[in-house]
């Protein structure tokens, strides 16, 4: 596991995360290099952070994350991590050949963490949900940076 100092993910570390239960951002590895065995098949949010030693610029400071992503299907994180890294390794295609999270990430290199999903509550059922969290994460970010991540798109 690769430590990365991302102070925006500390910050939603507490803010998003820990507000609605989740567990913090941790399984770093780098997204290129290494794929270890551990990576859960559970559901959850991930984040990829750009490699390099410098950080993205923002309109409001600079951060390494690059994107958020959700995984809710069969195979959780492990599965939709494995998909975009697969698409990374194997540079661009057809379909997906504008991707930015995909294109920052094959230029720079990066980084990956996730969080896994807690058991559900039935009395906060959006809290729990994988949707939703990566939607509070995205909003989260572009409160702090104001815009969103490179790989979740631009802020009108």
């Amino acid at each position: 596991m690769t430590e990365h100092p991302e102070s925006t993910l500390q910050k939603l570390n507490t803010e998003i995360l820990g507000a609605y239960g989740w567990p913090p951002f941790g399984g770093m590895f780098d997204l290129i290099e290494e794929w270890p065995a551990g990576i859960p098949t559970k559901i959850g949010v991930y984040v990829f952070l750009a490699g390099g030693d410098k950080p993205i610029t923002y309109p409001l400071g600079e951060s390494s994350i690059v994107y958020f992503g959700k995984a809710e299907q069969q195979r959780g994180v492990r599965g939709r991590v494995s998909q975009h890294r697969g698409r990374i390794k194997n540079g661009p295609h057809e379909r997906w050949a504008g991707h930015p999270a995909h294109e920052w990430l094959m230029a720079r290199g990066g980084f990956c963490a996730y969080s896994l999903a807690p058991d559900r509550d039935p009395a906060h059922p959006l809290s729990h949900s994988a949707s939703w969290v990566e939607g509070e994460l995205v909003r989260a970010f572009q409160r702090l940076h104001r815009t969103r991540p490179v790989g979740n798109g631009t802020a009108a």
